[in-house]
């Protein structure tokens, strides 16, 4: 028995006992059995299927007999799965319990199906863990089954900001490594569920380029542009035996996890070869106009993405190395804030922002509720207590209890304080890079420091638009320059633009309340809803108008 056959049969759970009754094992029967199914009721639908599965995985079957059943429950499983989509696709994050079951339902369906084509495999190919002759045809439909869904299975958790459920990735894994052994890996199986014909080989390459890409850092939509790129890209990587470059991350042979840094203890064995897709993305930055710029393979249409995605896609091709960093331990509780209106209330004073106008315009010094802070006011913008994992001089990875309570997004601004109440708090600016939704119903985010200190202040343009609200902060370099973070609504070509602050805050500063510095702002990072942008002083602006003329 050979070492892929070995362990491409074990670890595959059986019957979890879902149903009293024995499911009837035998293509006719379970076609017609699937006649007769309650379609009207959906949820009675999806757990008639489910008990199906889980009684299938407790027979003992040969593998013809076993993939002709499946392929019969796998049509009717599709149409399941394209009803629970519904109940949760384009719904806010974290999901609901109802829309989050659905989605774990979704998932499990998946699993349930690798896990039984994986079986018919080993089946196939009992006792000897040789393809019988005649029959490589069918093991490789059977292997590509299992490839499938297994790979869907770990892009409904990514989507889903979540863990694959554990197992998956070894699967996964096991899988390809017996289809390698058969040289099977590369056999091209029709498949009408899937869309296109499927390849062990190449799913296997796009789902370790797309866990390289680390998905949990891009939105829904910008995983599917991923998902995209990483079929484009997956026929001009490949697995290496040897390391081919100083940051290639490794490809783990049997481990319940992708490709990374690898472990310590570990001997790498593999390694992917990506070099052509990172040279892709910087040939991308370097063509980029107007903030966009095109992702293209060898051949084909490119894939149209932001300036902005390919930064941290190129921040996240790094992190192979910068994960093998000493990152100091954490354990110390911190406050946290979402979004820029939340955190400019609370460097404001507790108050909106018409208040903090008004009284900034008007010369009003307000005198900040320390009571109130410590009391836990301002409750209509709530402080949630985080736990820090760990930290390192760009950031922290940290943990809330209740990701129910909160709504945060990759790319969302985070208001950061250690503030414990007895001072007012002076709150450190970041940004959420990834973000992940824990089975303990706890959420893990790992947060980019943008600034250690940060100023509430106002914006306001010559055209006579509404005001906006905006964040003064200093780059994080002892050098930086003072910068600007505001709606990217913002017309960074107005011809005069006041910065208002508060009169308190200009008594430490010593800066005057409003000043017309600004004549018009150069967008140094686009994030989506926000910008970052640095000042043009109107002095240097008017000095340089002046030498042209």
């Amino acid at each position: 028995m050979s070492q892929g056959y070995r362990l491409l049969s074990e670890g595959i759970p059986g019957s979890l006992g879902l149903s009293t009754s024995s499911f009837p094992a035998d293509a006719r029967r379970t076609r017609a059995w699937i006649a007769v199914l309650p379609r009207a009721n959906a949820l009675a639908t999806q757990q008639s299927l489910a008990q199906a599965l889980d009684s299938l995985a407790g027979q003992r079957l040969d593998g013809a007999t076993r993939v002709a059943v499946l392929e019969e429950l796998r049509v009717a499983i599709g149409e399941s799965i394209g009803l629970l989509k519904r109940e949760y696709a384009g719904s806010s994050l974290p999901l609901a319990p109802v829309k989050s079951a659905a989605a774990r339902q979704v998932e499990a369906f998946h699993i349930a199906l690798a896990q039984g084509y994986r079986k018919a495999a080993v089946e196939y190919c009992a006792p000897s863990g040789s393809v019988p002759m005649l029959r490589g045809g069918s093991v490789a439909t059977a292997l590509a089954r299992a490839a499938w869904h297994y790979t869907q299975a770990i892009a409904l958790a990514w989507r889903v900001y979540r863990s694959p459920t554990a197992g998956t990735w070894q699967g996964l894994h096991r899988v390809h490594g017996f289809a390698v052994e058969c040289k099977l890996d590369t056999r091209s199986v029709d498949d009408a569920i899937a869309g296109a014909p499927v390849e062990v080989r190449a799913l296997y390459l796009q789902v370790l380029l797309m866990a390289i890409t680390h998905p949990l850092a891009f939105s829904q939509a910008e995983q599917d542009q991923l998902w995209q790129s990483s079929a484009d890209f997956a026929g001009r990587c490949a697995l290496a035996t040897k390391p081919p470059q100083a940051n290639a991350p490794v490809v783990p042979e049997d481990a319940d996890r992708g490709p990374g840094p690898g472990v310590v203890g570990d001997s790498a064995t593999r390694w992917l070869e990506m070099s052509a897709f990172v040279a892709e993305v910087e040939a991308a930055l370097d063509r980029a106009r107007d903030g966009m710029s095109l992702l293209m393979p060898a051949r084909g249409n490119g894939v149209r993405v932001s300036v902005e995605m390919l930064h941290r896609l190129q921040r996240s091709f790094g992190l192979s190395a910068a994960r093998t960093h000493r990152r100091l331990p954490g354990g110390h509780g911190m406050r946290s804030v979402f979004g820029l209106s939340a955190l400019h209330y609370h460097l404001a004073g507790q108050r909106d922002f018409d208040a903090f106008m008004r009284h900034a315009t008007q010369h009003i010094v307000h005198q900040a509720d320390r009571a109130n802070w410590v009391g836990g006011g301002g409750a209509k913008v709530p402080v949630h207590e985080a736990q820090v994992l760990d930290q390192s001089l760009g950031g922290y990875r940290l943990g809330w209890a209740h990701a129910d309570q909160i709504r945060a997004r990759v790319g969302e601004l985070v208001g950061l304080t250690l503030s414990d109440g007895d001072e007012l708090p002076e709150w450190m600016l970041g940004v959420i890079r990834w973000l992940r939704y824990e089975n303990d119903g706890g959420l893990s985010a790992g947060i980019e420091l943008l600034a250690r200190r940060a100023l509430a202040v106002g914006l306001r343009l010559d055209d006579g638009s509404e005001p906006l609200r905006a964040l003064q902060m200093d780059a994080m370099e002892a050098d930086g320059d003072m910068n600007f973070l505001a709606p990217n609504t913002l017309d960074c070509g107005a011809t005069r633009i006041e910065v208002v602050r508060d009169e308190s805050a200009c008594d430490l500063e010593g800066t005057p309340g409003v000043e017309e510095i600004l004549a018009g702002v150069d967008v140094l990072l686009n994030a989506g809803d926000y910008a970052l942008l640095r000042p043009l002083r109107r002095d240097l602006v008017d000095a340089a108008m002046a030498a042209t003329r």
